[in-house]
Formats: structure tokens, sequence, C-alpha cells
């Protein structure tokens, strides 16, 4: 295992996790929901100000609203990220352990096998439940200019990123938001002090995980219930991580690798085709 770092022996589930959060339960949910409830209103602020500016004040039309609102994420999530910093401090707490950004005993190797590995799990998850199941993917698929599919919406973040692909412009604002911006704040927020708090509970990392993902899932409700549940399932292969490797940076790795892969591949698919 010497390739792959020190952190990959011991097995599947070795538990390199020690959660650490001396504000207290209360105080952590306090913060998660002061987060979540940051992020909402610098999104809704800077996002007026994109519809203003960039497109031309389409406030009644709901995709001109979404578009913005993802334009939005990348800086609101920044600011976040500074609160959900200052804020891990409280009564003495460290950032690093209160937030779970301790860094992985993994070498690049490690790094690399375990992006590789995410990435193959999702796809591999994604298949089964539509085979299984016997889905027509194409009934959660927008069209080309992100017209929702025949069985209705496909979500209105999907539709909103089928048409923001015709758009290189755009897609170049909102890259940032669902590549970084996304997964740094949702990491920050579900599975960073959050987690600590739970974690030291009756709950434990297992019950925390499933808890945090649900929520973390919940989030989504705007989308499909089959999106909405391949996102609970990523939450639970990140909770795994947490306690297996005991930090944030791989969960905000891997979301973010996922973000884009899906973004690029919308993008190269259907961009400059409008």
């Amino acid at each position: 295992m010497a390739v792959l770092g020190d952190g990959f022996s011991g097995g599947w589930f070795r538990r390199h996790y020690t959660p650490v959060n001396p504000a207290g339960l209360w105080w952590a949910l306090g913060i998660a929901v002061a987060l979540l409830a940051l992020h909402f209103l610098l999104q809704f602020v800077i996002s007026y100000g994109a519809i203003l500016t960039l497109f031309d004040g389409a406030f009644e039309v709901q995709r001109m609203v979404v578009k913005a609102n993802l334009v939005a994420v990348f800086p609101a999530s920044l600011v976040v990220a500074v609160a959900a910093w200052f804020l891990a401090r409280r009564s003495g707490g460290n950032p690093l352990e209160v937030l779970n950004l301790r860094l992985p005993r993994i070498s690049p190797v490690g790094w690399v096998l375990l992006l590789i590995g995410f990435m193959l799990a999702m796809y591999l998850a994604t298949t089964i439940v539509v085979s299984v199941l016997g889905l027509d993917i194409s009934q959660y698929t927008p069209g080309p200019d992100g017209q929702s599919p025949d069985s209705g919406s496909a979500g209105l973040v999907k539709e909103a990123m089928f048409d923001i692909a015709n758009e290189p412009w755009l897609f170049a604002l909102v890259f940032p938001s669902i590549t970084f911006g996304a997964p740094i704040a949702e990491e920050l927020i579900f599975r960073g002090q959050l987690f600590s708090a739970l974690s030291r509970t009756r709950l434990g990392v297992p019950g925390t995980a499933v808890l945090t993902s649900a929520l973390w899932a919940g989030l989504h409700f705007s989308e499909p219930w089959l999106s909405i549940g391949m996102i609970f399932f990523m939450g639970l292969i990140f909770g795994w991580m947490i306690y297996r490797f005991g930090s944030l940076w791989l969960t905000m790795a891997c979301h973010a690798l996922w973000n884009a892969s899906v973004g690029l591949i919308v993008f190269a698919t259907l961009g400059g085709q409008a």
C-alpha cells in the first residue's frame, strides 16, 4: 500500500476519522442552518443583479432566473466558505478539525485511484438502477435547448444547463459555480461542521452519513426522483470517505469532478449548436 499512501492500509473500513466540535450539537446545527440561509440570501442578491445585467431584467422567465442563480453560486459559495471557517473557531475550535479539512494520508496515485473509483461507482450504480427499473433515460434528459421531455420536467437545473451549453460565454460563467462553488459550499455545510457534531451523537458516523445525505438530496428537490436518489447515494459514498480517510478534501474533489464531467459532457455534445 506504500504507493497509495498510509491512509489505504487496514482495509475498506479502517477508521481514520475523529469528529471534533467543541461548539456542541446545537450550535453546529444553528451554524449549518445559518450558512445555508446565507448562501440562499447571497444567491438571491447576486442573481438579482445578474438578471438585470445579463438577462435584460427577465424576472418573469423561470429559465432566466435559474440561469442567474447558477451564475451566483460561485461568488456566494466563496463567502460561505469564509464564514464557515470563522464560525468553526467558536469555543476555541480548530477549523481544520471541525470542518474535516485534514489532509488525507494518501499519495498522488491514491488520489487518482479514489477519483476514478468514485466515478466508476456512480456510473455503475446509475446503470444498475436504470436497468433494474427498466427506465427510459431519455425521459430524464432535456432536449438540446433545455426543453422538458415528454414525461415532464427533467429538473430545473438540468434543463437550464442544457440551454446554457448553447451559449459558450454563459457556460464559462456557470462552469466555476458547478465545478467549484457548489462542491465547496455544500460539502462544508453538510459534511463539515454538521457532520462532526452529529457523528458524536448516538447516530454515529453511519447514521450521520445517512441523515446528511438525505438532507443534501432534499436540497435538490427541483430535480426528478432519479437524480435525487443518485445524489443520496453519492452522499453515502462521501460519508464512507469521511469515515475511511477523515478528510473533506476528498469529498470536495469527487463532488467537483462529477459536476465538471457532467457539465463538460453536456457542453461538448450541445455547445454551439444553437
